[in-house]
């Protein structure tokens, strides 16, 4: 295949990048931003799968490429791109380091994207490194306290992470023999040189104790980059690994170990962690070093037992894109959210933004509960002696990530980060919408967007509701007792106790009114029936019907059995005895 495809779907956001350094074309390129990934999505949308192209003119040549896997992870990077450029459209209108900000974007996208095509070692690891060091100026953007501090941790990990891939991918080409990814895939690296790319790809993906960079940078970057830092960057680790290492081929059985170990700690310790934190975004980091202990579950699964990879690697790319999604959506609403002023539209923000929530928790027939199913069902072909705990902390880390959710929600309110004075409400809704919906829709796409790796969501059941609903109960809970705590136990149980004084008083209000009128009327009756007894003249006409009545009934009384009063009424005559006699009337 023609290099020319490759050319344009890198090309525009390097382009790009360029231009905005000339003033005079700012303007243009803001609005052309958020289109920057489109030649990247064409490729993989209308591209026929598998495609390489190679351009051997460069020094050690360059491999460029796309397989059903990678196809995947460039539609939904791709789109999460595109969203979040249409925010920072916004977000940036006057941010005097606009300028910056926006170079440093289009630089990580390019990145991005690039290592997702990259079809060997040394392209692979230079658009790896170029997305690392370009997200150093998108988390240092602020140039505050907190953004200088969460920028130097980060960019002391990355240096950490770039010095083990570079020295895993080198020892793994020279022990294939090659620098092409698929050669070093089919090959039968090293202990060593698969724990330095485990290493290296697992300080990107922040599995604990890889983790400490993400959640600072999260929090401390504008929310344009945090939603690409979460929902984009984090899954080149988990990409890199599915793409070099030798899973399905090679049984690992210590490094899957310490990798399966590590994410089941994650789950969990970022819950701890999470929950404790004020700022909006940094919770969402901590959510997400969760959810990559989930992905780091299958991983470690791939690792030791070979055989099952076929059934995990479909999964975790949906996983992938699950997250990417969600996490994008909520990034992305948190700044809707900061943006809006009226207390209406900060509700119906809230409410969209419980879906994503929602889902990310793993809600039955969502893409979250549908993809832990999924991967329950791919586990069972792994290590029966870990299944039973996976599927353990697969099913609490519902729980985990409802908690997570209801820190966050109850977080947007107390602490919302700052949005822009001139900020266009309606520019950073649109966007968080869009992806909040496709998030949504994902699990009714995914059979034409990943074809024959569909199957294994497509049969998966739809999920249980009761981790999420124990979630929320117990955040509830917990949100209770420290309301108690902070106004009192006296106080709390006190307005705990008001509704029901205020509703007793009111009963007693009413019943107190029902006696009175009672009273009122009991009063009034008898004036009433005797004023209109004596404007009718009642009395003189109950007396005369009482002499009409008694005459009636002695009359009645008098007269033999069988009579009729009136003859004419008389159907059947009494035969007298003596003719001479007359009834006596």
């Amino acid at each position: 295949m023609s290099l020319l495809p490759y050319i344009a779907a890198l090309g525009l956001p390097l382009v790009l990048a360029v231009l905005l350094t000339w003033p005079t074309m700012r303007s243009l390129v803001w609005r052309i931003m958020p289109f920057a990934p489109l030649p990247a999505l064409a490729l993989a949308l209308l591209g026929d799968m598998p495609m390489t192209a190679q351009a051997e003119w460069l020094i050690l040549g360059l491999h460029l490429g796309l397989d059903d896997t990678s196809r995947l992870f460039v539609i939904f990077t791709g789109l999460l791109w595109c969203a979040a450029g249409a925010s920072a459209r916004h977000w940036m209108r006057d941010d005097p380091r606009a300028t910056s900000f926006g170079v440093m974007f289009l630089m990580a996208q390019l990145g991005n994207l690039g290592l997702l095509m990259a079809q060997d070692a040394l392209s692979f690891y230079a658009f790896f490194a170029l997305m690392s060091f370009a997200s150093y100026g998108l988390v240092l953007h602020n140039r505050d306290a907190q953004a200088q501090g969460a920028a130097r941790l980060y960019i002391g990990f990355v240096v950490l992470g770039e010095l083990a891939l570079f020295a895993g991918l080198a020892l793994a080409a020279s022990q294939a023999g090659s620098f092409l990814l698929a050669d070093l895939r089919s090959g039968v690296p090293s202990d060593m040189a698969v724990a330095l790319l485990i290493l290296g790809f697992g300080v990107k993906l922040g599995i604990m104790p890889l983790h400490f960079w993400l959640p600072p940078a999260h929090g401390a970057a504008p929310v344009p980059a945090s939603a690409v830092l979460s929902g984009a960057m984090i899954k080149a680790g988990l990409f890199g690994m599915m793409t070099i290492l030798p899973l399905g081929g090679v049984a690992y059985s210590d490094p899957g170990t310490v990798v399966m170990a590590a994410g089941m700690v994650t789950i969990f310790a970022a819950l701890l962690l999470g929950v404790q934190q004020t700022n909006p975004k940094t919770v969402l980091g901590y959510s997400s070093v969760s959810q990559m202990g989930i992905l780091a579950l299958g991983l470690g699964a791939g690792l030791m037992v070979p055989e099952a990879w076929a059934a995990i690697l479909p999964v975790l790319i949906f996983l992938a894109a699950h997250h990417a999604l969600a996490k994008g959506a909520l990034f992305l609403g948190t700044g809707a959210f900061a943006a809006q002023t009226g207390l209406a539209s900060k509700l119906g923000v809230t409410l969209a933004l419980l879906f994503p929530a929602f889902i990310l928790a793993g809600v039955p027939a969502s893409s979250g509960g549908l993809g832990k199913e999924a991967l329950k069902t791919a586990l069972e072909a792994g290590s029966p002696v870990w299944l039973p705990w996976l599927s353990v902390a697969l099913t609490l880390s519902g729980v985990a990530t409802a908690l997570l959710m209801a820190r966050y929600i109850a977080m947007i309110w107390h602490n919302p980060p700052k949005a822009p004075e001139k900020i266009t409400s309606e520019g950073v809704l649109l966007p968080f919408l869009v992806l909040g919906g496709a998030s949504l829709a994902l699990p009714m796409v995914w059979a034409g967007l990943a074809q024959t790796l569909a199957s294994p969501i497509l049969q998966a059941p739809s999920g249980a509701i009761w981790p999420v609903v124990s979630g929320v109960v117990l955040a509830s809970g917990v949100a209770i007792f420290a309301h108690a705590q902070r106004i009192g136990a006296g106080v709390f149980l006190s307005q705990l106790a008001a509704p029901f004084q205020a509703f007793g008083a009111r009963a007693d209000a009413i019943v107190a009114a029902k006696r009175r009128a009672a009273r009122r009327l009991g009063h009034a009756a008898p004036k009433a029936l005797g004023d209109t007894a004596a404007r009718w003249r009642l009395g003189q006409t109950a007396i005369a019907g009482l002499v009409v009545l008694t005459l009636a009934v002695e009359l009645r009384t008098a007269l033999p059995a069988g009579t009729a009063i009136f003859p004419e009424q008389q159907q059947h005559p009494i035969p007298l005895q003596d003719p001479t006699l007359t009834p006596d009337f």
